[in-house]
């Protein structure tokens, strides 16, 4: 655990002003990633109630411990959001791609292409099962080690490893029309969707 996130934790324990604020804003970006891509529009309020029930329990988190910071509290979220697909039975919600899917300096066709494919990936994720989606934001969107995965999802690495590359086939044959490639509008190459 780095030094930041030990000051973050000694002044929430303190219950210090602007401590809770440093928490999330250190962490906040791959707890709203990981809320959205589960719950769809329910994941702002997920993100939300994961960083209250976080901060409630931080005196509790072993900081000398194996778990990391962001591990935990990535954790709490997972877990907010099962418990939240046992409960609800609606039809399917889209997920949003990744939060910053287009490139801003791009043309207005680049990224009215950008939206296009996110729009399409947002389908292809959504059916997706759940524990595909998740690996699939952790990996893909904040970059986490296997290792660190699995600990979230409370599983092997094995079974993080094959449920990332079922997720990955799954994407490619639905995002790619037959026989082809998908055109990623933010490079000029052709490229397939999700890649390892």
């Amino acid at each position: 655990m780095d030094d930041l996130d030990r000051a973050v934790i000694t002044a929430c324990r303190r219950q210090e002003q602007g401590a809770f604020r440093r928490l999330i804003d250190r962490h906040g970006q791959p707890v709203y990633a990981l809320c959205v891509a589960l719950a769809g529009a329910d994941g702002e309020d997920l993100a939300q109630e994961t960083f209250l029930r976080v901060f409630r329990a931080i005196g509790d988190f072993d900081a000398g411990g194996p778990a990391s910071l962001r591990g935990w509290i990535l954790t709490i979220a997972r877990r907010l959001c099962t418990d939240r697909a046992r409960h609800v039975r609606r039809g399917i919600e889209l997920p949003i791609p990744p939060p910053d899917a287009a490139d801003p300096g791009a043309g207005p066709d680049e990224r009215l292409a950008a939206r296009r494919l996110g729009e399409q990936l947002a389908v292809a994720l959504a059916a997706l099962p759940e524990e595909q989606r998740a690996v699939v934001a952790l990996r893909e969107w904040e970059g986490l080690e296997y290792d660190e995965i699995a600990a979230i999802e409370g599983v092997p690495v094995g079974t993080v490893r094959s449920r990332l590359a079922r997720a990955r086939a799954a994407l490619r044959e639905t995002l790619a029309p037959a026989g082809g490639e998908v055109t990623d509008p933010r490079r000029s190459s052709r490229v397939a969707p999700v890649q390892g």
